[in-house]
């Protein structure tokens, strides 16, 4: 019932997490089942931006974080209502037996509730302004700190874990898998700039990591067979195999792994391999699987040969291949290729006077109808990605550039893959002569056999026109100037100082609207904590938390000197407008202010103590 040959096992963990919430939804009739909910939500948030499928997940994930956060504070404060009323703060005013106020019935009960003992944790306004904050943080402060580290990123490496089997394969650089991958996805997400790999040839060459035969109409699938034309897996060609190919020549290469890897792209094609490690195994389709290997540590050397290169480096003039060989097969499905796709190989290469003459009409055509671009917009749900390419969009990058080639190829018989790999950059050799390949020289390409000759490259984004900033081996980022390196770490620097400063002038604000609205029990409050802090001033030391008002008076009371009869009484007024059970006027608020302007004065004039370091 699902495309693409049903549902992908990497993503199983968020079919499991899909079920949790849509089962546990029936589930949450009360606080405790509802909060439930948070722990698969948030995993599957975590999944959702692991997988990078859903570019909006951040914004998503914050409005999940408030809502969370408004959820968890209504909860806490039902369960504090319901504290309260079993511990007879409700009823401490009223004569003895008189029943407890019921929670969900009794009206008012959240309003005295925060006038009470509780008033800092009943309300939603601490939990969302906490969420606030951090929704702040992530959203300010992680731009901040991925650029801050961006130029020392890739240095330290982690092995990835164990797989089973090959099958369960995928390659870091990529995210790819083996079994299937889709095109014309849309922009290439952004790469790191991290290196991969050192290759060390006798020239730039493809370095091919995977093949793909069968064309699913949104992507390929791999299956491809290998080019010693064997059914079956082979670890290296037979002597018998090497000796039907003709007009070879031979070249040595090392790669070096700088990133762990369990696939290894190798220059095809490869007669003799080996790793440090371990020796790698020949699929079918000619990829190399290894174990894990240890970045900067493990080197695959060997040796590949190069199929009659001809002058120029291309195949002279072949024969049309024969079809009768049923290994080919595969390579010429030409089942979901699109009638105009078709129609357009036959027109383009009529004038062909062999194979490798109308493929090279097909690669030059491509070339000149589609401009590379790392940030093409994703083909529609209902078209083609590679008829919309060539007759609609006319623009793309790589992926679309190989599959059309490799099915216009086919559309005239010529059997093609789909493969992936790297594609070393000539500004990117080393002292040593070896071409460091990064991450953003992942490169898709197509590959056409020839009879007597072999796999032989055809890549149609060679020679066609580049949108500036956008080519194969650029980074392809399209953020204008301010919103890169220093200058975003300054931009972003610049927003958190203005928002902390925002939320310091709020906060700021607030006070002093509370203070004109004249809450009379957080008047004293806020004049008993300034009672505190000249004692603390006057004693050099500050209040212990677990001291009560009289307790910490005493223990200053050798700093006070000649003011602490004031002091005392001063305390003691404090102390009886704070546990006092109704609330204070507003005479008896004014006279103790009042009488703490005077024991200021008082202790101006006070001469100072030295002071005492407490045993």
């Amino acid at each position: 019932m699902m495309p693409e040959h049903g549902f992908p096992r990497e993503i199983a963990a968020a079919a499991w997490l899909s079920w949790m919430i849509i089962l546990g939804s029936y589930a949450t009739w009360q606080d405790s089942t509802l909060l439930f909910q948070a722990i698969p939500a948030l995993a599957m948030f975590g999944l959702i931006g692991c997988y990078d499928t859903y570019r909006n997940v951040t914004f998503a994930f914050y409005a999940f974080l408030l809502c969370l956060a408004t959820l968890f504070a209504r909860a806490h404060g039902r369960q504090m209502l319901r504290q309260s009323a079993l511990s007879g703060y409700f009823t401490r005013d009223l004569a003895p037996g008189t029943p407890i106020p019921s929670v969900e019935t009794t009206p008012g009960l959240a309003l005295k509730l925060k006038q009470g003992p509780w008033r800092w944790v009943a309300g939603p306004q601490w939990a969302l302004a906490s969420a606030f904050v951090v929704v702040m943080i992530s959203l300010l402060g992680a731009p901040v700190i991925r650029d801050s580290v961006s130029s020392v990123a890739g240095m330290v490496t982690l092995p990835p874990p164990p797989m089973k089997g090959p099958a369960a394969e995928s390659q870091a650089a990529t995210g790819q898998t083996q079994g299937s991958v889709r095109i014309g996805r849309g922009p290439r997400s952004e790469m790191a700039g991290l290196p991969v790999l050192e290759a060390k040839m006798d020239k730039k060459r493809y370095l091919r990591e995977m093949t793909y035969s069968t064309y699913t109409g949104r992507g390929w699938t791999s299956g491809a067979p290998p080019f010693f034309g064997s059914t079956t897996e082979q670890a290296m060609p037979t002597d018998a195999a090497l000796a039907e190919m003709k007009d070879t020549r031979g070249f040595s290469f090392e790669i070096t792994l700088l990133r762990p890897m369990r696939v290894v792209a190798l220059p095809p094609e490869v007669v003799v391999a080996s790793i440090d490690q371990g020796g790698p195994i020949m699929q079918q389709d000619g990829t190399f699987y290894v174990g894990s290997t240890n970045p900067g540590e493990s080197k695959v050397s060997g040796k590949s040969i190069e199929t009659n290169p001809g002058t120029d480096g291309h195949p002279g003039p072949v024969p049309t291949i024969s079809l009768n060989s049923p290994e080919l097969a595969p390579l010429l499905d030409k089942a979901n290729i699109p009638a105009r796709v078709s129609k357009l190989a036959y027109d383009v290469s009529a004038n062909g006077k062999n194979d490798y003459e109308k493929a090279e009409a097909i690669r030059k055509k491509i070339s000149e109808t589609i401009l590379y671009n790392l940030h093409a917009d994703a083909a529609p749900d209902n078209a083609d990605p590679v008829e919309y390419a060539l007759f609609e969009k006319k623009e793309a990058y790589c992926d679309i550039f190989a599959s059309s080639m490799v099915l216009m190829a086919r559309s005239i018989g010529i059997p093609a893959r789909y493969v992936q790999g790297y594609l070393p950059d000539d500004r990117r050799i080393e002292p040593g002569g070896g071409y460091k390949c990064f991450d953003q020289d992942y490169h898709a390409w197509a590959e056409l056999m020839f009879k007597d000759v072999g796999w032989v490259v055809f890549d149609p984004t060679i020679g066609a026109d580049v949108k500036p900033g956008e080519g194969l081996g650029d980074l392809g980022d399209p953020r204008p100037w301010y919103r890169r390196g220093i200058a975003l770490f300054l931009t972003n620097l610049l927003l958190l100082l203005a928002s902390l400063a925002l939320i310091a002038g709020c906060v700021k604000l607030y006070s002093k609207i509370q203070g004109k609205v004249g809450n009379p029990r957080t008047e004293v409050e806020r004049a008993y904590l300034a009672f505190g802090k000249k004692l603390e001033r006057k004693a050099g030391r500050r209040r212990m938390i677990g001291q009560t008002a009289d307790e910490f008076l005493e223990s200053v009371r050798p700093s006070l000197g000649s003011t602490y009869s004031a002091a005392q009484a001063l305390n003691a007024q404090f102390v009886k407008m704070l546990y006092a059970s109704d609330s204070v006027p507003s005479p008896v608020l004014e006279k103790a202010r009042a009488d703490l302007k005077e024991f200021a004065k008082m202790l101006k004039a006070e001469p100072k103590t030295p002071k005492v370091r407490p045993t």
